[in-house]
């Protein structure tokens, strides 16, 4: 108990570092740290327009963070989110843009169906490469982060692009494919409760079910679980179906919740922030849920920041970076304060 209290302790001893190395930083800029945290927490929450916005963001950042977290679990590191994330909302537009006529309670179900196998899909070729080649997955998920991108952008370029548009990006996906909004006024859709329930479902499977056990077991020490009588393939290509659908379905929350149709470039880098929010949120499902949240806040009340007191948004991202190093740090000095 003693330890898992010591464990949670890091956090609001990191976040208390990371303000304060922020704030020095703001103020050799010549900005004032408390105007900036005041537009921050402003921005994100200080209407329910821009509450609406928060969670909006939480809900792609979430799914990233789930997809990595599954398939590290069992040490696969699927640094390819990015990538079959865009795969996901390629595949939720192609099957989208031809539900026109057909129910919302049809054409959901199917164009959520299609960007979880799109994702997938596009995980097959670095999980048949571990699987069958024992080849680490690093190097062929990250290839496919660019052959991705560089896809759609040829797509909303060329042959499906809106030709009345300006931009890089295709026709408005029909309506009932939209996913319904929670709050009138405000872009927050069933995304976020549908996001929240995969998070509560990764943490019945990881922590509930005998797969669960096998997955953590083989991350734990494959060896060991090899001779346990655990099926190594099996469970990688398990979290590699888990982390691959997840990642597509945070594409298709974009295409079909926020955007309504395929940009270029709309990703603003999710699945390689879902990477810093599960390590933030200590490899496990509820604090991927936190992180999450304090992540949309720092973007959205960043851009309020960047409007407001002019301070550049990039600076977020060395927050965000500095937050997660310092837990990280904290966490490992008690780890060790601990041990000795």
């Amino acid at each position: 108990m003693a330890a898992r209290f010591e464990k949670y302790i890091a956090y609001p001893i990191g976040l208390l570092v990371a303000l304060f190395i922020f704030s020095a930083i703001l103020l050799v800029m010549g900005f004032n740290p408390i105007s900036s945290l005041g537009a921050i927490l402003y921005g994100s929450f200080g209407t329910i327009f821009s509450a609406g916005e928060t969670f909006v963001r939480v809900t792609p950042l979430l799914l990233s963070a789930l997809a990595f977290l599954i398939a590290f679990k069992a040490r696969f590191l699927n640094i390819g989110v990015e990538g079959q994330l865009y795969m996901g909302a390629l595949t939720a537009y192609l099957v989208a843009a031809q539900m026109e006529g057909l129910p919302a309670v049809l054409s959901i179900p199917l164009i959520t169906l299609a960007s979880f196998m799109g994702g997938v899909a596009w995980l097959a070729i670095p999980l048949v490469l571990k699987i069958k080649l024992e080849i680490n997955e690093i190097f062929p998920t990250v290839v496919m982060n660019f052959i991705a991108m560089f896809i759609i952008s040829w797509l909303c370029t060329g042959p499906i692009k809106d030709p009345g548009a300006l931009n890089p990006q295709t026709r408005v996906i029909p309506q009932m494919t939209w996913l319904p909004l929670i709050i009138p006024g405000t872009r927050l859709h069933v995304g976020i409760i549908f996001a929240f329930f995969l998070a509560f479902l990764m943490y019945l499977i990881l922590y509930q079910t005998i797969l669960g056990y096998q997955i953590r077991a083989v991350g734990l020490s494959s060896k060991a679980a090899k001779h346990g009588g655990i099926n190594l393939s099996k469970s990688i290509l398990s979290v590699g179906i888990l982390s691959g659908g997840l990642a597509g379905l945070a594409g298709m929350v974009e295409v079909a919740g926020t955007q309504h149709l395929l940009i270029e470039g709309f990703s603003p880098g999710f699945g390689y922030q879902g990477i810093a929010i599960a390590a933030l949120g200590g490899f496990h499902p509820i604090g991927v849920v936190l992180g999450s949240i304090f992540f949309s806040i720092l973007l959205i009340g960043g851009e309020t920041m960047q409007r407001g007191d002019g301070v550049p948004i990039d600076m977020i991202h060395i927050l965000q970076a500095v937050l997660v190093l310092s837990v990280l740090i904290v966490q490992t000095w008690i780890t060790m304060r601990r041990r000795t």
